[in-house]
């Protein structure tokens, strides 16, 4: 009953959010950053806030089909787990702390063959908005390329949960950014200095975005 119940809403939430999407105009500033490593075939690891996942999850799979993306094992993340496979993504279940190994060893597969896989660094409980550490170390490992693709929206809902999640209204404006690659060339000294980098980062461009939507005040 439980596994009918999240193909149900699974369902549900896939067609909801393609038809909110449609109902958009949508704006995308900094395409040409996803594009030009898309063309260089490099590996490319995109940061996510848990809040906005939606945003690159729609987006992403209308620009390339080497997609890979994080997901954990609890029943919300399997709801967006099925969504995500529809979408075309594959699936690297577990997260860099509960089956750590693994997961890095198929994350390090999907880069050697210059694949693209989606983050959620502050999932799967927070706090929001503050990335958790490792990405940097993964990425420079395996000569990865990190962006960060965020997404806000005119009219939205946002729901009362611990990532405080967007979804977007019909009949607005949807403002997408993918940013330029992150330049980072060595480990950080520190798991906090590298927490700070990383969320600096996203956090500039989610500012950004919700700063063009009229989310929060230029």
């Amino acid at each position: 009953m439980k596994k009918i119940k999240i193909i149900l809403t699974s369902l549900i939430g896939q067609w909801l959010f393609q038809i909110l999407f449609w109902l958009n105009k949508i704006e995308v500033k900094g395409e040409k950053n996803l594009l030009n490593l898309i063309n260089s075939n490099k590996p490319v690891m995109v940061c996510v806030w848990h809040g906005r996942l939606v945003f690159p999850s729609w987006y992403l799979r209308l620009k390339t089909t080497n997609l890979h993306a994080i997901a954990g094992r609890h029943a919300d993340a399997e709801i967006m787990a099925r969504i995500l496979q529809r979408w075309g993504y594959g699936l690297i279940r577990g997260s860099t702390r509960k089956g750590g190994k693994a997961v890095v060893k198929k994350m390090a597969e999907v880069f050697k063959n210059a694949g693209i896989i989606a983050v959620t660094n502050d999932g799967p409980k927070g706090p929001p908005r503050i990335a958790k550490a490792g990405s940097t170390g993964v990425a420079l490992k395996y000569n990865v390329q990190i962006i960060t693709i965020t997404g806000s929206a005119t009219k939205y809902w946002q729901i009362k949960s611990w990532d405080r999640s967007m979804l977007p209204k019909p009949f607005g404006t949807i403002q997408l950014i993918i940013s330029p690659p992150l330049n980072v060339f060595e480990k950080p000294e520190t798991a906090e200095k590298e927490v700070q980098l990383l969320s600096d980062f996203m956090n500039q461009y989610q500012d950004e975005a919700d700063k063009l939507t009229g989310k929060i005040n230029k």
